[in-house]
């Protein structure tokens, strides 16, 4: 599977809402993972933490009939594409979001960590996460400064007047932690292949090509 048939999936599991870092980051590849590259990053995380979201990708899609995100090595594959496809702000973002579970199951829960709740309590705490998420969505699409269409300069919010020498800077902000872990939970899943194995249709070696094939209800979709 290459990276736009990935980024197409996922964005149709996520119902065709995928944020930009995911977006460049699957169109335009990641870094180039040279040995000098790697031994510089200083970007891992803590065993702890490693734990931490590979049991967030389960609550996500979790072991049922078919492997879960621990099968299919989603915990691993997060921390590899936060290292190789994000940059610094995004994965400090993203950091910063772990610490926050962990000090809100604490405040909410008695003091225990995340993965010391109850299946339950660890499901609610997530859903709260999932609302700050998409509140966190909503406020960083309101525009912070009034531009010129024209000139590209900041207008001054007194007069509507450009303020001349002052361009206006492109910021793409940091999405979202829970946001973003859904998406690359999805995506580590589904192009694994435990998850395009048997949480898909799989043909191993296609055949003939068929350019209208009848879907019946409850069929998986196809793998690409």
């Amino acid at each position: 599977m290459n990276r736009r048939d990935a980024m197409q999936r996922v964005a149709f599991l996520m119902g065709g809402a995928l944020s930009a870092p995911t977006m460049i980051a699957m169109l335009e590849g990641c870094k180039s993972n040279t040995a000098t590259e790697a031994a510089t990053s200083g970007f891992s995380f803590s065993t702890d933490y490693k734990n931490l979201v590979s049991e967030i990708a389960e609550i996500i899609i979790p072991k049922t009939t078919t492997p879960g995100a621990k099968d299919a090595g989603v915990g691993p594959f997060i921390e590899m594409m936060l290292k190789d496809c994000y940059n610094e702000t995004q994965q400090e973002h993203f950091k910063k979001g772990l610490d926050n579970l962990e000090e809100t199951a604490k405040k909410d829960f008695g003091g225990k960590k995340f993965l010391e709740l109850t299946p339950e309590q660890q499901t609610t705490l997530l859903k709260k996460f999932e609302q700050m998420a998409m509140a966190e969505t909503k406020e960083n699409e309101q525009p912070k400064k009034i531009v010129d269409n024209e000139t590209g300069l900041v207008k001054d919010p007194k007069t509507a007047e450009p303020r001349e020498n002052e361009k206006a800077k492109k910021v793409v902000p940091p999405v979202p932690f829970f946001k973003l872990m859904k998406e690359l939970t999805l995506l580590g899943y589904f192009t694994s292949e435990a998850g395009a194995k048997n949480a898909l249709a799989y043909v191993a070696i296609p055949g003939r090509y068929e350019g209208c094939v009848k879907m019946t209800p409850g069929q998986k979709v196809w793998a690409l």
